[in-house]
């Protein structure tokens, strides 16, 4: 049985990696000019359901908000954001685990595990909409799945990375 190289294994990490990374879709208004946008406030959202995460969730928007130049207001915004969290289950049939240079993942149809046994897996989802009051359009939209779950140690660093991604591009060049 020949072992797996360094390469290998480092490409298996990266792709582990970037299987966990959240994932983030965004969109906005093609004809909104976002440059007379200088406050924002909250509009009303669906909120998680656990107290704690929908505070790491409204502070992880608030941060990086205002890192792009808006400031938070309660009278009259130029933009009102809502925020919407949601979990569901999933059944996952993946196979748990491979032994060393065993395995689909090594070119292998041979798996140490013995059965492929479903799993129940909760998906996070976090979306967030951006409104202008005064033309009562939705200007910018961003999703994100896979940042909420049960470990809300593990989730604060998700939640983080996924605003910070959900407004890298915030406001759009146009």
């Amino acid at each position: 049985m020949t072992r797996p190289s360094n390469r290998s294994i480092a490409w298996l990490g990266l792709m582990l990696l970037c299987a966990c990374a959240p994932d983030i879709i965004v969109d906005y208004d093609k004809i909104a000019d976002f440059s007379r946008y200088r406050t924002y406030g909250w509009g009303k959202s669906t909120p998680a359901k656990n107290p704690n995460l929908d505070q790491q969730i409204v502070q992880a928007i608030d941060d990086q908000i205002t890192r792009k130049g808006l400031t938070k207001t309660d009278s009259d915004p130029d933009l009102l954001i809502s925020y919407h969290a949601a979990s569901h289950e999933e059944i996952d049939y993946t196979e748990a685990s491979y032994a060393s240079g065993m395995g689909p993942a090594y070119g292998s149809a041979e798996s140490t595990s013995a059965s492929s046994t479903p799993m129940r897996v909760k998906v996070g989802t976090v979306i967030v909409d951006m409104y202008d009051p005064k033309t009562k359009r939705n200007v910018w939209h961003s999703a994100g799945s896979g940042l909420l779950g049960d470990d809300s140690g593990k989730m604060s660093g998700e939640i983080q990375k996924g605003a910070a991604k959900m407004f890298e591009k915030f406001p759009p060049s146009q």
